[in-house]
């Protein structure tokens, strides 16, 4: 794996899938994570983290910076780090799934999103995991991004719910042990964004729901970052596998990279960096119509 700032990392964790054209409100979340990621860079290099109680100052400031930036500004921190990314040949663009469904490619819709590439999205995703989920010291680049992801709901795109558990343990712990973490960790810079961007979330004090998993609440923030497509195709008579293998056909065809990825005793459809399962479906209109619905998995 390639060497990252703290910034870039994130960014490549946080932009992949993202909408290219359209300033959705899972893609400001994102670039307000970026800027927070460049400001505890910055404070990082500038060796601003020795006195604990100015740092925690300076990282309210940049908050409080960061919930009133601009849509202008988001847009030129968007265009940079993209650059930055495109540049170093680990970020493209490609047609955005949502075009892989019935109502957009029939309406001849134009959809792009970004892409990471993947072998280093699971380099920089497997170093984070490793870290956390197993015995031994926790960098603070690592709790860094930690903290990132679980601001900007991506934590649910990396861990599943009994990890998200396990860290929330191990992050009490962190927090017991060193002092910065605790400072780091006890800041909170997702509710102004979420007040801004995301009243159509439904919060129950820190706790959101995830859709996808009735009945769970989640340590973390909640943001829907994927989106369920209808493939039409003939099911009829056809057999799990059959299925399968030609919606990654069609997902192919369509600029995606797709392979079929065995869980326990599921099979998942791997798109891009994103997990997806298949499920037999009928979308009705006139007439009904057949096809498979692309479901996102939460791990």
């Amino acid at each position: 794996m390639k060497e990252y700032l703290l910034s870039e990392q994130f960014a490549l964790i946080s932009l992949d899938g993202m909408d290219v054209l359209h300033d959705t409100a899972a893609k400001k979340v994102a670039l307000s994570g970026i800027a927070m990621a460049d400001a505890i860079q910055k404070m990082i290099s500038d060796k601003d983290i020795s006195d604990i109680s100015s740092f925690g100052e300076k990282l309210a400031g940049e908050i409080d910076r960061i919930k009133s930036m601009s849509k202008k500004e988001g847009a030129e921190l968007e265009r940079k780090m993209v650059s930055i990314l495109k540049a170093r040949e680990v970020l493209t663009e490609i047609p955005n799934i949502l075009g892989c469904d019935m109502n957009y490619y029939t309406a001849n819709v134009t959809m792009r999103e970004y892409r990471s590439d993947p072998a280093e999205y699971q380099g920089i995703v497997e170093n984070i995991r490793a870290e956390i989920l197993e015995p031994g010291e926790v960098s603070l680049e690592t709790v860094c991004l930690l903290y990132l992801c679980r601001e900007t709901g991506c934590m649910h795109d990396i861990f599943s719910v009994e990890e998200q558990e396990q860290i929330q343990r191990r992050m009490m712990e962190l927090m017991g042990r060193e002092p910065l973490y605790k400072v780091l960790l006890e800041t909170e810079f997702h509710s102004g964004i979420r007040n801004a961007y995301l009243g159509f979330l439904r919060a129950k004090t820190n706790l959101f729901k995830n859709p996808y998993l009735e009945g769970v609440n989640l340590l973390f923030p909640f943001l829907d970052r994927k989106q369920a497509i209808f493939i039409d195709m003939i099911i009829a008579g056809t057999t799990v596998e059959e299925r399968r293998k030609k919606t990654i056909e069609f997902l192919r065809k369509n600029g995606h990279v797709c392979e079929e990825v065995p869980i326990g005793s599921e099979s998942f459809v791997k798109v891009d960096n994103k997990y997806y399962r298949i499920w037999p479906s009928t979308r009705s209109n006139k007439i009904p119509i057949q096809g498979i619905e692309l479901l996102p998995v939460y791990m």
